[in-house]
């Protein structure tokens, strides 16, 4: 799973599957290098003739996590501090060069949230795509 694919899963996670993640370092080892902390992040995105421009400030909260010499980061958006170390925690763990139990107990959660937000987005696309209309204004031709 890429880091990115990593934001994205816990930034969208129910707020009590986050509290599972973090239940899941209850008994390991972590230190908390930089606690949660919220500021703001310029947001830079293209336009449509690939020049960049900054839309505006965008909430963020921030937090850093070591674990067994590996440092995660992790960055959501919001003020989520819970979130936060969720996501730094689950990215120390990961970044850890020795196999631990707790990575194959990680790597199995998020796989099943995983699951079950593509499950979910499936779930939303076919009733949106129940309400289609077809607007076939001269039939025949």
């Amino acid at each position: 799973m890429s880091r990115k694919d990593l934001t994205v899963l816990i930034n969208t996670m129910e707020a009590q599957r986050v509290e599972n993640v973090l239940a899941l370092f209850a008994d390991v080892e972590l230190t908390v290098s930089r606690p949660p902390r919220s500021g703001l992040m310029m947001l830079t995105v293209k336009d449509c003739f690939e020049t960049e421009f900054h839309l505006g400030e965008v909430l963020v909260t921030e937090a850093r996590i070591l674990f067994r010499g590996c440092e995660g980061f992790g960055m959501v958006s919001g003020e989520a501090p819970r979130r936060a170390l969720a996501r730094a925690a689950a990215d120390a763990v990961l970044r850890c060069p020795e196999p631990t139990e707790i990575q194959d107990e990680l790597r199995a959660h998020l796989e099943q949230e995983e699951t079950m937000q593509k499950t979910r987005l499936a779930e939303s696309a076919a009733l949106i795509a129940a309400t289609k209309v077809n607007f076939d204004l001269m039939p025949g031709a």
